[in-house]
Order: C-alpha cells, then structure tokens, then sequence
C-alpha cells in the first residue's frame, strides 16, 4: 500500500513538476497553432503564455498571450505588424476579458485599387477594444482623387485635408470642401454638393465598428471598436 502511494505521489510531483517547467512553452506552441487555425500567417510568429502559477494551464487558463508577428496576414487581412497582449485568456474557448495592442500598416479595404493602409490601435475588452486607426495624408489623398474621379468625371489638381473633418479638392476651376464621415454601412466617405462619395469601405474581414473620425494637416485617425475576439475563433 505505501509503495503503490509513494508511486502516486511522486507521478503527482512529477506531473506537478512537468507543468510548472515545461507548462508555458508546450502551452505557447498550442496557442500558435491555435492561431493558425484561426487563419493566422505570418513570415514571423512568436507566442508567449504566461501563468501564475503555471498550474493553471491544466485547467486551460492562462494569465496573458503576448503575440508578435510580422508580414501577417489574418483571415485574409494583410497586417505589416502585430503587437498583441491578451489577459485573462481562456485557452480553451479562445476567447480572452481584455485586449491591447497596435497593428501596423493594415490593408483596411478589401479592393483591388491602391491599397487603404492604417496602423491600428486597440485597448479594452476583446469584444469591443476601443479603438483608433491613423491614415497618412500622402496615402489617402490619390484615393480620394481616384474617388472624385469616379463620381465627377475629372481629376482633382489637389487633395488635402482640413481639421476638423473636411477633404479639399481642386476640380479644375472649382475648389470643393467635402465633409468627411463614417456612413450607416461603416464606409468612409465625402460628402459634397449633395453627393456622398465612397472613399473606402472597411474589409468585413476585419471585425472594427467605426464610430466617427478626425482630420488634421497630416491625417486622418478613424474611431472606433474592435472585436478581438471575432479573429481568435
């Protein structure tokens, strides 16, 4: 009876031993396969779990997962960048409380024309992290010119943009001041002579609500939420 409990005992210690040691890197390749599964690539992916105590990875629970990526792409989404902090994560569900983190350089629309590029900032519940996208001016001013082409039938001469929220452009003679929005649908867009002119719309790949934006000189930062939680599964 004592040899058959001294064996158990030290089984117990042994698996106790395994998981507070060996714990987080077997858990950190699980989560990056998780994360593929999820539709993750990336040329660089690095994945760490952290636990206290590490015990807790039995029961499929760990205390954060830090990811860092480059060259991503995330259900389809093209992501230059990825810096990622899940807390409070439920292994096993995919699922995690909070959220923060910075995508860089993430193709916004889903179109085969110049790419829409904005780097992504995010922090708070992983269902709706507060968010907030930055567009360079010198990227987003030939889409807005390929857009007034499209509804006026002329190339504007210059585009630029105005704080609080207006777009100017120079269509031949004219010099227009559209009021820039985020419409029903979450596509940004134009607003001028009556006319609401689609600059882009966000992939629907990419679980953001945007909420409202601003403009100054240099860009334009888009508002928002993000649900984290929509890539992980």
């Amino acid at each position: 009876m004592r040899g058959c409990l001294s064996v158990l005992v030290l089984g117990a210690v042994f698996l106790g031993a395994l998981v507070w040691f060996g714990g987080p890197p077997v858990a950190s390749a699980v989560v990056t396969s998780a994360l593929r599964g999820s539709g993750l690539a990336a040329n660089q992916l690095d994945v760490e779990v952290t636990a206290d105590p590490p015990l807790i990875l039995v029961e499929g629970r760990a205390d954060r997962v830090t990811i860092h990526a480059t060259g991503a792409s995330w259900k389809g989404v093209a992501i230059a960048s990825l810096e990622l902090t899940l807390d409070s994560v439920d292994l096993l569900a995919r699922s995690a409380a909070s959220a923060n983190g910075r995508l860089g350089s993430v193709q916004l629309d889903a179109q085969d024309r110049q790419p829409v590029l904005g780097d992504v900032e995010l922090t708070g519940s992983t269902s709706a992290a507060k968010t907030t996208i930055q567009l360079d001016a010198a990227g987003l001013e030939p889409i807005a010119a390929t857009a007034f082409v499209t509804e006026f039938g002329i190339r504007p001469s210059s585009v630029t943009l105005v704080t609080p929220d207006i777009i100017r452009v120079t269509l031949g003679p004219r010099l227009v001041d559209a009021t820039l929005k985020v419409d029903a649908d979450g596509s940004v867009v134009a607003v001028a002579n009556g006319a609401s002119i689609v600059l882009f719309t966000p992939n629907p790949a990419l679980p953001i609500h945007l909420t409202g934006l601003t403009a100054s000189l240099t860009r334009l930062t888009l508002h928002g939420t993000f649900d984290v939680g929509k890539l992980l599964r």
